[in-house]
């Protein structure tokens, strides 16, 4: 009897060190989303516009629609330091044209420019969603503006 306990004791241990392992290689083999920022331009109003691709093997889970602020997937637009947009997926995307991978969405901002500045884009700034790449979340360009005819 003794002996049948410490068998059975020795195989609960291997499993628990064992289920770990399993559990995060379970995960890891998930195709996950990948957001990237593919252009930053102007229209010919002077608007800033924004392409942006799920560019990864995974499907965008469906809470990165949520429609709590603090909770929403995200991404701004900056000119040097200063936040100048902030738009929502659940807002700019609510046909979720991102969900699938190779998804793309185009984003017109309501900002204008009308001299040269350097533009950056800093998708999902609010880490909510897990990528398969979260080093190129941030796109920078010098956009300059048609001057007026």
């Amino acid at each position: 009897m003794r002996r049948t306990n410490r068998i059975v004791i020795a195989m609960i241990t291997i499993g628990s060190l064992l289920c770990p392992a399993v559990w995060v290689s379970a995960q890891e083999a998930t195709p996950k989303p990948d957001l990237v920022v593919d252009k930053i331009t102007l229209n010919p109003s002077g608007n800033i516009v924004v392409e942006i691709r799920n560019a990864g093997p995974g499907p965008l889970p469906e809470s990165a629609w949520r429609s709590t602020e603090s909770y929403a997937a995200c991404f701004v637009i900056m000119i040097g330091v200063e936040f100048v947009d902030y738009a929502t997926l659940w807002a700019a995307d609510p046909d979720r044209a991102l969900r699938d991978p190779g998804g793309k969405l185009t984003y017109e901002s309501p900002v204008k420019i009308t001299e040269p500045m350097a533009v950056r884009v800093w998708m999902d700034i609010t880490e909510q969603v897990e990528e398969a790449n979260e080093g190129n979340n941030i796109k920078q360009v010098l956009l300059k503006p048609e001057p007026p005819k």
